[in-house]
């Protein structure tokens, strides 16, 4: 502001007032105050008021999508078989043509409606079909078809049958039939839902449109110090899951719920608990259809870490003997090492459920109210749940419990009058201390109703709460959320689970194998890795081999798609060497499936996933047969398959964005005070986020009741100002069309005649050039411009010398992109007129022996160039070069510093000559396309071992083996450590 005055600015204001101003307009944001059960306090932004700001928003509300979609790609979370499968309640429940008639009338489902052909209807559930070859949208219904018999006027209900309609065919809601003074009376073979109608929520919302938002959740313990030093700060985000994935990837996306240094992730999203569910609706602003809406939140899925979901299951942990959270397998060390025990782990057990995990923790607080901790811990260790929240109320129960058993029982000047009577013996006397250990039972749990105080004080006076064990206060509120079940939807979750366990793994037995001379050449050769066509940066081989035991996701990443070529011969001595290849590659082709963004085939998909991941586990049971027991995240690896049959693509439940965010909470984290850290942040990112609402052009409540957005000034502001757009953590999602060719910069450009410049003189070079008969690609004056960059089909960015699959004249096949291959005419630049040059490289009609990938090579001696229009290239790829096969050595290399060559060298691969490459299959980017483009066998993996059970078998009896040896060593062990002891204690006495 004080730069403002000395540049002349008109009217600015006092920084007093726009402070105040700012306090005002953040007032209205909603930062609340909580008091969890423990009494720890905490302020959140309001879950309800953060995604009010959603509909109101201009950027993000045309990109909600209300409705389940139907679709045969897989892409998003909407689309997904788990909402299809979903309670229809808890779904949208009201349909209106908003496009066409704004206006227009409102459909609910379970109530009677009649189409334009003058049948009736009950809707069930709203959908939005996607046509598979154009990918037009058409809203949608599932109806129950109802029979009436217009002279009685009963009507019969058709429950058996789910018929599908356009939605647009709906003529007369209930309202309308009603106006029409239609009677109908249902028949005796109807549901109880019938006698409904209309529908309560739209009596509830009094004419407004109704919507229902799924919320993802995610929390996680993070620093609130940018330096070494831990800050330990438990924080809460939340996502839309109606916007799409591409857009949830995006900071600007991520509403931040709440942070605190004391409370738990438990304690928080009780508090959060407030503002979902199918029955607590919100008012908001919908700027697309220019009026008011309710909407409400239900939670749908709780990605995080896997000690994180644990908790958030009431689960005791993955070093527990039941240690996962999602299903019933584990047990004793003894009874794991069975076959049966040990197989189990090699597949999905019965599904744990949130109903059988609540009615286990209210046994366990009513065993606690006993005294006795040990019955309590031993059905902890026994069904694997230990909820935090009801642990808090146990350890009392349990102290409580002794103390009035020691006052009433053992104590004789305080006990029951009846115990003192010495004649009382036996059974009599048994019973009677049952009889006070059941009233003791009784009072401990009707004191714990009461509790806690500040909670139980609040329960109107009449309420059934308060003479029950309530969720929130006593256990885990998410146990009874509608709409969640914690064991099925805390998804196994990419970064945690697989790059940094399996990945992990992998490159821990590896390097652990290596002496420092292998290491170093494993550094070598990791650092001469192609990463074109891979989306990550260059490989740092030397970083990667220097803290091989620090490495985090990326680092795993970029090894899972590029480490397994250059694991020699040299690199596989030990005893565990040629299976240690095997599950590299292993390893990274079920990494190339899990990171699909999107399936075309699911039931393909799903075979090949399942098959992939079988032989992974396989290989680590071939290995350390012990492996499974000790790293549960191997078991968990076989629930993505139910995770992504009902949940979509692994990648839509990747947290990556979370961690991304907690450096704007960590900002705010520095900049405060410290001394109210969760008031302090909340308001500050409260203030971030009405900034960013309204610079957005985003609507709010104005002074006088009506709804007003800001200047046309401040919205072109955002719209236009890059900079902005990227420190609010939106990025632009406008692609370039494909076939789209970017010229060189205007100094940079050389215009040249086809004969001189565009084709290499010499006489290894064959030219197609059938594409130049077309007219349209021979320029008048015979002149070319040099180009930069092309964008292909799949919207890739193709410059020179990468990997492409193309449309040649003959077929589809791959090739590598020549030096200046890219030519548009100088006289009329249009990018659908320009032509590149491939050279092109023929697949093998088999994979790789050792590889298991398609090979690509050169035809024939000659070079072989393909001149196609750019609309021809499909997408890049990467290709790794055959360094075994080709001997390429390792020799000293000048070192580059500063962009500059220098006279130090170091050790780097020189690629031999023979011109002979790897598909990489293990690739990310991309991955779903190279294996369309490709014939099914170069991708459908085999199964490890033919006979599975067998095998386990055989691992079982290698790790009951093993084990019982230990076990029996450490027992000798410690039988000599006491008898030591013991003749150490008998000298004592004479040397005194």
């Amino acid at each position: 502001m004080w730069v403002m005055k000395e540049c002349g600015t008109p009217d600015v204001p006092l920084f007093s007032a726009l402070r105040k101003l700012q306090t005002k307009l953040t007032t209205e944001m909603g930062t609340i105050w909580h008091v969890s059960t423990f009494g720890n306090k905490f302020y959140t932004n309001g879950v309800a008021q953060m995604f009010h700001l959603d509909w109101a928003n201009p950027f993000v509300r045309p990109q909600i999508c209300p409705y389940v979609e139907v679709s045969s790609t897989v892409s998003e979370f909407y689309q997904a078989k788990r909402l299809m499968c979903t309670d229809v309640n808890l779904l949208q429940l009201m349909w209106a043509d908003f496009k066409n008639a704004p206006g227009g009338q409102h459909f609910y489902i379970k109530e009677l409606a009649r189409l334009r052909d003058d049948r009736f209807v009950i809707p069930m559930k709203w959908l939005c079909v996607i046509d598979k070859e154009t990918g037009a949208e058409t809203e949608c219904a599932d109806v129950y078809l109802v029979d009436h018999e217009i002279t009685t006027g009963v009507a019969h209900l058709h429950t058996d049958k789910l018929v599908r309609i356009l939605a647009k065919d709906l003529m007369s809601n209930i309202l309308d039939l009603k106006n029409q003074g239609l009677k109908i009376q249902f028949d005796h073979t109807a549901p109880e839902w019938t006698k409904e109608m209309p529908h309560p929520v739209r009596l509830k919302a009094q004419g407004r449109p109704t919507f229902t938002l799924g919320l993802m959740s995610w929390a996680d313990d993070v620093s609130g110090n940018r330096s070494k030093q831990y800050n330990a700060h438990t924080n809460v985000y939340m996502a839309n899951l109606n916007l799409p994935h591409s857009k949830l990837q995006q900071e600007y996306f991520v509403r931040f719920g709440s942070t605190s240094p004391t409370a738990t992730a438990l304690e928080q999203l009780d508090g959060f608990a407030e503002d979902v569910g199918p029955d607590r609706w919100h008012e908001a602003y919908d700027c697309l259809l220019k009026q008011e809406i309710l909407f409400r939140l239900i939670v749908r899925v709780e990605p995080a870490d896997n000690p994180q979901q644990s908790e958030l299951c009431s689960h005791i942990g993955l070093n527990g003997n039941k240690f996962c959270r999602k299903c019933h397998v584990g047990g004793p060390a003894r009874e794991m090492e069975t076959h049966v025990g040990y197989c189990s782990l090699y597949k999905e057990g019965a599904a744990q459920t949130a109903n059988e995990t609540a009615k286990e923790i209210v046994s366990q607080l009513v065993a606690a109210t006993r005294g006795n901790e040990q019955n309590v811990e031993t059905m902890q260790t026994a069904s694997g749940i230990k909820d935090p929240i009801a642990q808090f109320w146990i350890q009392q129960l349990i102290q409580k419990a002794r103390g009035l058993h020691h006052q009433y029982i053992s104590n004789t000047e305080t006990q029951d009058s009846r115990l003192k009577n010495r004649k009382l013996k036996g059974k009599a006397r048994q019973a009677v201390k049952n009889e006070i250990k059941d009233k003791i039972e009784k009072d401990l749990m009707q004191w714990l109703t009461k509790q806690p105080a500040h909670r139980y004080s609040k329960l109107p006076e009449d309420s059934p709460l308060r003479n029950q064990i309530r969720p929130g206060d006593h256990l885990n509120k998410l146990l009874v959320l509608e709409g969640l079940d914690v064991h099925r939807d805390t998804t196994v979750e990419l970064l945690h689970t697989y790059l940094l366990g399996l990945d992990k793994y992998v490159w821990h037995a590896s390097h652990m194998a290596w002496n420092d001379a292998q290491r170093q050449l494993m550094a070598i050769r990791l650092q001469s890795s192609s990463v074109d066509g891979l989306s990550i940066f260059p490989v740092r081989g030397q970083y990667l081999v220097k803290y091989r035991n620090n490495l985090i996701g990326k680092h795993f990443k970029a090894l899972q798609q590029v480490g397994v070529f250059h694991l020699q011969p040299d690199l596989l001595e030990n005893e565990h060497g040629c299976l240690l290849l095997e599950i590299w590659k292993a390893t990274g082709e079920l990494g190339a499936l899990l990171f699909y963004h999107a399936i075309d085939d699911m039931s393909t998909y799903l075979e090949d996933l399942e098959v992939l991941i079988g032989n992974l586990l396989d290989m680590w049971g071939a290995i350390d047969p012990n492996r499974i027991l000790n790293k549960p995240k191997i078991h968990l690896l076989q629930h993505m398959i139910t995770d992504i049959r009902n949940g979509g693509p692994a990648i839509l439940y990747s947290t990556e964005i979370f961690e991304c965010w907690n450096s704007i909470f960590r900002m705010c984290s520095v900049l405060s005070n410290h001394h109210a850290p969760s008031h302090d942040i909340a308001a500050a990112i409260a203030d971030l986020e009405r900034f960013k609402h309204q610079v957005s052009g985003g609507w709010w409540r104005g002074e006088h009741g009506n709804y007003v957005c800001a200047g046309e000034g401040v919205r072109e502001m955002f719209q236009m100002n890059s900079e902005i757009q990227c420190r609010l953590g939106w990025a632009d999602s406008k692609v370039l069309p494909p076939g789209t060719v970017q010229r060189a910069a205007r100094k940079n450009r050389v215009v040249i005649s086809w004969e001189v410049g565009c084709i290499e003189e010499g006489t290894h070079i064959t030219v197609d050039v059938s594409t130049l008969s077309n007219p349209s690609y021979r320029p008048a004056d015979g002149l070319w411009e040099h180009a930069r960059s092309l964008v292909s089909r799949s919207a890739d960015l193709c410059k020179e010398s990468l990997w492409v699959f193309y449309d040649s004249p003959r077929q589809a096949v791959s090739g590598d992109t020549a030096e200046s291959p890219i030519v548009i005419p100088a006289s009329d630049p249009r990018s659908e007129n320009g032509l590149v040059q491939v050279e092109r490289f023929a697949v093998s009609g088999q994979p790789d022996t050792r590889m298991n990938m398609p090979v690509l090579y050169r035809e024939s001696a000659l070079m072989v160039i393909d001149i196609v229009p750019v609309q021809n290239i499909a997408f890049i790829f990467n290709a790794q070069h055959d360094c075994l096969t080709a001997e390429c050595a390792v020799e000293d290399q000048n070192v580059h510093q500063e962009r500059r060559i220098t006279s130090l060298t170091q050790k780097g691969v020189r690629h031999g000559t023979m011109q002979r490459y790897f598909v990489n299959m293990h690739a990310l980017h991309n991955a779903a396309l190279i294996r369309r483009a490709l014939p099914r066998h170069f991708s459908k993996p085999k199964p490890y071992y033919d006979d599975r059970v067998a095998k386990h078998q055989e691992f079982a009896d290698k790790v009951s083996s093993v084990n019982t040896k230990r076990r029996d060593a450490a027992a000798a062990k410690a039988r000599d450590t006491r008898a030591r002891k013991k003749e150490v204690q008998g000298l004592q006495p004479e040397m005194s």
